[in-house]
């Protein structure tokens, strides 16, 4: 039986199957999902002398509970419906209509690619936090490839590369993301935008990825040091010689380590996810992104949902003049959001993030140019909300100091803060900033991880003006444009209340005013540009 993708509003009726090689798949899953119970029960069972067949009978209902999907899943896609049945106790039905697909990710990882094999994420409009995507994991790879082709380039499904139903889609050796583009770029002929140059892998060790992965591998890894005691009895010999050779140098050899094995663990992390990276621009009206080095993923945004961009600058790639790029887009969700969906370049140099955000959305200035600054009660906010906090925290160890012997450690970790304060406050003064163009609404927040949002005015659904108790003793408050993409929630922060009033006025119309305390309209393009 034919298992080709049929057109999207002239499907048949029937339910189809999820592709047979996912019962080689989803056990693997099931067993590595489920690998910490089943270490806890074989290392309980040898300490109790208990039967090895629990071990056994354990594996087996994981297999057959990975097994099980294959039978009590079904897909179709039939009268202009995407529709997924799923579950064996208790069954669930979710369907959407086609033309309110706004993303397709197509992912596979490694076990994935050497079976031919790939999973399609499908987004729609609407879908919230709450929202849930509807998944086909697994399809063949060409099947995959043409049903991402008609949700979204509404391309004609090709009669001579029609894929029988449990028929191998390609060699191991084959990767699954070839076909996907030479299918795309027959129909649809694609610009591209942005790909990675090696270079960039240098921007590695400046983000917060390289910390995550040493922290996560040295939790799981001291989980099981006990088990391997040569290996512990070699980490704790090297440890001891390195302190005969002095707490200074013992300090010193342990930073320059740690630093070592947190780039290294950065530049893997890098190259894994974002090896391969290009954005293409397809005159379909979308733009496909594809990534990856074991895992790959492509995903495909459709261009008129986008409604603005996100420029993020960490304190590291900020000082390296860097950062990184990504969409405000319907349809993602918050799981499709985590998995890096909405990536539109990897950390890469300030004037290519730069100028793949003019590309995406077309406003040079709202990408690069001047913001309005929030004026002098901001600035005292910042500086008192920096200020206050570690001039108590010092005067509270010097205090701790009379009464109790602290060590000098203690004392300087208690006390500079408050030297760094100023300058974290000054920081985050110069980055705070909004700005208005005929297209979007900027807003700019944050030193140690800085974001500025670039958000179409058209997308914009609702303006909150909101004021704390202390923000109303100082005069300010804090306008949130909301809107149904990305975060859903974008702030500017401390705004003076009549320029609030006039932002929201000329984003929202005069609707604003009817409802406004103050009947008065300050220009939201007046003030001084912040640099």
């Amino acid at each position: 039986m034919s298992d080709g993708i049929p057109p999207i509003l002239g499907g048949d009726q029937q339910w189809r199957r999820l592709d047979a090689r996912m019962l080689l798949v989803h056990p693997v899953q099931e067993a590595v999902r489920f690998f910490p119970a089943l270490l806890v029960v074989f290392f309980s069972g040898r300490s109790s002398g208990r039967s090895g067949w629990w071990e056994w009978a354990l594996l087996a209902g994981v297999i057959v509970l990975g097994m099980s999907r294959w039978f009590t899943t079904r897909y179709r896609i039939w009268g202009g419906q995407i529709e997924l049945r799923r579950g064996l106790l208790n069954r669930r039905l979710l369907t959407t209509p086609a033309d309110r697909v706004r993303t397709v990710d197509v992912t596979a990882p490694v076990w994935h690619r050497l079976l031919g094999l790939a999973k399609v994420e499908i987004g729609t409009a609407g879908g919230g936090v709450l929202a849930e995507r509807i998944v086909l994991d697994a399809l063949a790879a060409p099947v995959a490839a043409r049903l991402r082709g008609e949700l979204l380039h509404r391309v004609a499904a090709q009669t001579e590369q029609d894929v029988e139903h449990g028929s191998v889609g390609g060699s191991a050796s084959e990767s699954w993301i070839d076909s996907a583009s030479e299918s795309a770029s027959e129909s649809t002929p694609e610009q591209l935008l942005v790909q990675l140059d090696p270079s960039w892998v240098r921007y590695a060790p400046l983000t917060t990825s390289g910390l995550v992965s040493a922290a996560a591998i040295w939790g799981f890894g001291a989980q099981y040091l006990d088990e391997f005691g040569d290996l512990q009895d070699r980490v704790e010999g090297a440890v001891d010689r390195v302190a005969t050779l002095g707490v200074g140098v013992a300090v010193v050899a342990g930073l320059v380590g740690a630093l070592v094995l947190v780039s290294l663990l950065a530049v893997t992390g890098y190259l894994l996810t974002y090896w391969g990276f290009r954005l293409t621009r397809h005159t379909g009206g979308t733009l496909h992104t594809r990534r990856g080095l074991l895992t790959t993923r492509a995903t495909s945004l459709e261009e008129k949902r986008i409604r603005g961009v996100e420029i993020g600058q960490p304190l590291g790639l900020r000082l390296a003049s860097a950062g990184r790029l990504s969409a405000v887009t319907t349809g993602l969700g918050r799981e499709g959001a985590q998995h890096g969906s909405a990536w539109l370049t990897p950390p890469a140099p300030r004037s290519v993030i730069e100028a793949t955000a003019v590309a995406v959305i077309g406003d040079p200035v709202a990408v690069s140019g001047p913001l309005v600054s929030h004026g002098p009660a901001a600035r005292r906010r910042r500086f008192t909300r920096a200020l206050v906090p570690t001039a108590v925290l010092c005067a509270a160890t010097v205090w701790l100091s009379r009464v109790v012997d602290l060590p000098p450690v203690l004392m300087l970790v208690g006390c500079v803060p408050v030297l760094l304060a100023p300058f974290l406050a000054a920081d985050r003064y110069a980055a705070l900033g909004h700005a208005l163009t005929p297209r979007h609404l900027v807003v700019q927040a944050g030193s140690l991880s800085r974001r500025r949002d670039l958000l179409a005015r058209d997308g914009v659904i609702g303006v909150t003006i909101r004021e704390s108790f202390f923000q109303r003793r100082a005069g300010v408050v804090t306008l949130t444009a909301t809107t149904a993409a990305g975060r859903q929630r974008y702030a500017a922060i401390d705004l003076p209340f009549e320029r609030a009033n006039a932002v929201a006025t000329v984003v929202l119309g005069d609707i604003v005013g009817q409802f406004a305390d103050s009947p008065g309209r300050a220009d939201p393009s007046a003030g001084r540009a912040s640099r």
